[in-house]
């Protein structure tokens, strides 16, 4: 029978089975959200080649550092400096306005941010 502990210890246990794949393959295999009852249990695995790419957290950055924001709506050459470091979010400014503009704001996921 599957309930909340034995789902976490499968998740646990399935990184380490899969370590040797991830090797032998070259490529990194994630586990998605994990959905079960009393008799099973359903999850999405996802396998990518590549580096295994290691996502930013709040603590990575601080007031001051030049970062970019790693999303499909946003041009990958823009550049923002850090305003504020929140609880969960972090603040940023556009720095490259042009037209003497003024920068927009906005709050951003840690894990969209990269370093410049």
């Amino acid at each position: 029978m599957f309930n909340r502990q034995n789902v976490k210890e499968f998740r646990s246990d399935f990184q380490l089975a899969v370590a040797k794949l991830e090797e032998q393959y070259g490529c990194n295999i994630s586990l998605g959200t994990i959905s079960f009852d009393g008799s099973e249990l359903r999850c999405k695995m996802t396998a990518r080649k590549g580096e295994k790419i290691v996502k930013a957290t709040k603590d990575d950055f601080k007031v001051g550092d030049t970062v970019g924001i790693d999303h499909r709506r946003v041009n990958k050459n823009d550049q923002f400096k850090v305003i504020k470091v929140n609880s969960k979010t972090i603040t940023v400014e556009k720095l490259n306005v042009g037209n003497g503009g003024i920068g927009a704001q906005v709050r951003v996921s840690p894990s969209l941010l990269f370093k410049k």
